[in-house]
């Protein structure tokens, strides 16, 4: 699908969502996946048919938990979007946590990341950056808990976030020290090449890729508006 400059910030941020949907219905088993649709005229659907937001709408849902979604898509399918409109209230209860827990920040780090591999498939200098890498499989994680995020690409597929256990090596590994340092990063409040020297983080594999990937997700935390 191709996605014009001009709406690649607000549908990176509608698959933050989605991404946090999925990683809280992965770990709690219950809630509404908050798929997402691109409409014309430039509107977002979540969730299926109800709830609908225009584009400007849909960032300002994404920076502040909530906007108003358009009305008539709303009553006309009123159950299905209460239920995605409950996602996103349970979406923004985590990610403005003011306590650290595993589970907030494996929700942030996962929307986090796939803000970033909506830069890596749409953005043409982050397309380009990534032309010469044929596949990898980047796993993210926090010393001292089990959260493990995955990014992964081929030579012909989209970038995608996953998370979990995959049975596969990774290409490259990032860990964080801690939580609070976790947070930072996903806040935008991490120094990449001084925080590995410090201790903040540990890289291993393919390090090249692992800085393409850093200078992406660097591009996208600029752009997308954030919660945290």
């Amino acid at each position: 699908m191709d996605v014009t400059k001009d709406r690649l910030v607000p549908y990176a941020a509608a698959l933050s969502l989605e991404a946090a949907s999925l990683e809280i219905v992965n770990l709690f088993h219950i809630g509404k996946i908050l798929d997402v649709t691109l409409l014309d005229n430039y509107y977002i659907q979540l969730g299926g048919k109800g709830l609908c937001f225009k584009d400007t709408n849909l960032l300002q849902a994404v920076s502040t938990g909530f906007a108003v979604p358009r009305l008539i898509p709303l009553f006309g399918n009123f159950n299905n979007a209460f239920t995605s409109i409950l996602m996103l209230l349970k979406i923004k209860k985590i990610l403005s946590a003011k306590l650290l827990k595993t589970q907030c920040i494996s929700v942030a780090l996962r929307a986090g990341l796939a803000g970033t591999a909506a830069f890596a498939n749409h953005d043409v200098r982050c397309r380009e950056l990534l032309s010469n890498e044929k596949e990898g499989r980047i796993l993210f994680q926090v010393y001292g808990t089990d959260i493990a995020i995955w990014f992964s690409f081929s030579k012909n597929e989209l970038c995608r976030v996953d998370s979990g256990v995959i049975d596969v090596q990774p290409t490259a590994v990032f860990t964080f020290l801690n939580l609070k340092v976790a947070r930072n990063a996903i806040s935008g409040w991490f120094d990449h090449l001084g925080g590995p020297a410090l201790g903040e983080a540990k890289i291993s594999g393919n390090l090249p890729l692992l800085d393409k990937i850093g200078y992406i997700s660097r591009i996208a935390q600029k752009a997308i508006p954030s919660i945290i």
